[in-house]
């Protein structure tokens, strides 16, 4: 099925009627690489195919080989687990700026025509506003039409806001009446967070979807991410020590 709604193209190639109850996971490259790692790393976990993928007007001029073949910017997978229907879009880029809007519009408008149970959001939340001790590591957000279970975090604290295409497809999800939840991780700023990403694909998987799929992969990622931070902070720590040793004995 191929959809042309103003100037964004949908092209999927399942029935519409089959996609129908399913739950929509999807998020956009951000803080940590969450929107891209958390989504591409389920429909792997999940082994959803390829059913589709979205065309813009100024669409990214980038493709990825990947274990599947080819990854287009934007690539929409399908299948199911369990008894649960699940379809994912992997956001690999972030529309131009002068495409989010309607990029976010068509989506939630074909959304809602699908019928989708409801939609997955997820991105990442500044470590800078984590609370000391935590235990949860990630906030959540949902819109007015969601009334599925709570999640086990407090919902993220008053004063705190999320901006760019997240908060545009969360904006447009509501107006189309489509229910929707937002998972946001604690995550580092600059670069991937494996360690956040892990999180929020425990809280999608375990919390939401109640789905058992394997996060050994992610979690060895995120393992091997803290031990080059350890050793990156003791060999700083080592070298201020060094410093502060030779000008201790110069000014002797």
């Amino acid at each position: 099925m191929s959809a042309r709604k103003g100037k964004v193209e949908l092209v999927v190639k399942v029935p519409q009627e089959e996609l129908r109850g399913s739950v929509l996971l999807t998020g956009f490259p951000g803080f940590g690489r969450i929107g891209y790692v958390v989504p591409r790393y389920i429909a792997s976990a999940l082994s959803l195919r390829k059913v589709g993928y979205i065309i813009t007007p100024r669409v990214p001029s980038v493709v990825v080989m990947e274990d599947d073949g080819v990854g287009l910017p934007f690539e929409i997978y399908y299948g199911k687990a369990g008894d649960q229907k699940v379809m994912v879009l992997v956001n690999r880029a972030v529309p131009e700026p002068l495409d989010q809007h309607a990029y976010c519009s068509e989506l939630a408008s074909w959304t809602a025509e699908v019928g989708v149970s409801y939609a997955v959001l997820v991105g990442g939340l500044s470590r800078d506003y984590e609370p000391v001790n935590d235990t949860y590591k990630y906030r959540w957000l949902h819109n007015s039409h969601f009334t599925a279970p709570q999640l086990r975090a407090p919902k993220m604290e008053g004063g705190l806001g999320v901006i760019g295409p997240l908060a545009l497809l969360h904006i447009y999800l509501e107006h189309r009446g489509v229910p929707a939840v937002m998972v946001l991780p604690y995550s580092v700023v600059d670069g991937i967070d494996y360690d956040a990403a892990l999180v929020g694909a425990n809280v999608i998987l375990g919390e939401l979807l109640r789905v058992q799929a394997s996060v050994e992969e992610l979690a060895e990622l995120a393992r091997r991410q803290r031990e080059a931070l350890e050793r990156m902070a003791e060999a700083l720590y080592q070298d201020r020590s060094r410093e502060s040793s030779s000008s201790a004995h110069i000014f002797m």
